[in-house]
């Protein structure tokens, strides 16, 4: 780890002076890495090793994960006795996070839930057979972690982080395909780029006397239900899934 991004990283809280990191080696060095690694939120490969180490420390009993967590801190030779900040840095905030904090993680938390219970009928001749069916709705997640919560309270940390998406749940289809549909006129299509335009299949309900005036290739019946089969234009709306920043 460079001592540039060391100083870069907590800006003066430890300074390149009071931390050589060319001049430690072993748990000593990983556990000033790991001070300074973990106030980021976006992290170089170099943290990778430290941060490890750090999440390492787990027992069965909390009391000794943290008083284990606590002793690993303290080998790096800073004294943070007159500097409260700092100490609650190491021992209230540090050895209290049950994870890493980062953009990257926070964006990966897709969050899943029923938006809706749909019920679909089947009819198979003999008779007609309806079943609920949940249907699901993603979102990235706009709540932080436990471990982003304490990280973003702390003076000696870099984090500002920012939820920009809406809070809205899109549906599996919109959700894996990346985007969700808005119906426009054929004018406003047209106006589109590209990139931007979809066609689809529409389905306009009709009477059985105009059902039989058409070919069979511009009309559909499903379930005692005429229709029309019509053109419909859409707008492609893309879903923002990139919704963590951080201002810092």
């Amino acid at each position: 780890m460079k001592k540039a991004f060391i100083v870069t990283l907590i800006f003066g809280v430890i300074s390149a002076e009071a931390i050589e990191l060319e001049l430690l080696s072993g748990d000593t060095r990983s556990a000033c890495e790991a001070i300074l690694c973990l106030a980021s939120p976006v992290k170089p490969p170099e943290c990778a090793s430290a941060i490890a180490r750090y999440f390492s420390i787990q027992f069965k009993k909390p009391w000794k994960t943290l008083q284990a967590r606590k002793n690993f801190l303290n080998l790096c030779p800073v004294d943070s006795s007159n500097d409260p900040e700092m100490y609650k840095y190491k021992n209230d905030i540090l050895v209290h996070l049950d994870g890493e904090c980062s953009v990257s993680s926070l964006n990966n938390r897709v969050e899943r839930k029923v938006i809706r219970i749909d019920r679909i009928c089947t009819n198979n001749g003999d008779e007609t057979i309806c079943n609920d069916v949940n249907v699901y709705g993603f979102r990235i997640n706009p709540e932080p972690t436990n471990s982003c919560r304490l990280l973003s309270s702390s003076a000696y940390t870099d984090f500002n982080l920012k939820y920009t998406c809406n809070s809205k749940f899109y549906e599996k289809e919109e959700w894996e395909r990346g985007y969700e549909l808005k119906e426009v006129s054929q004018e406003i299509y047209n106006a589109l780029p590209l990139s931007q335009k979809e066609q689809k299949e529409k389905l306009i309900k009709i009477s059985s006397y105009e059902y039989s005036k058409l070919p069979k290739n511009q009309r559909k019946r499903t379930n005692f239900q005429y229709y029309r089969i019509g053109i419909a234009y859409y707008q492609k709306i893309f879903i923002k899934k990139d919704c963590w920043i951080n201002e810092k």
